[in-house]
């Protein structure tokens, strides 16, 4: 999944972590050079990729923004 937010671009990943996966939201400010930052989503007990990835999809989902700064802010106000 891919979101497009106005000071950055998001997308989801999966990666393996051991005998399980973890799902993964990478985000970029849209400035030239900015280094991509990286949100682990846990996928507790998952052996599949993609279920890693739609744990990435659904938290993505509930994310109101990703400021230019890398302030991740949710649905609910509470930002990181």
């Amino acid at each position: 999944m891919f979101r497009d937010f106005k000071g950055c671009i998001a997308w989801t990943d999966a990666m393996k972590d051991g005998q399980h996966y973890v799902g993964l939201i990478e985000y970029q400010p849209k400035c030239a050079g900015a280094a991509v930052q990286l949100l682990w989503v846990p996928a507790f007990g998952s052996v599949c990729e993609s279920e890693a990835e739609t744990a990435a999809d659904n938290l993505l989902r509930q994310i109101r923004d990703i400021t230019i700064d890398g302030d991740v802010v949710y649905r609910d106000g509470v930002a990181l």
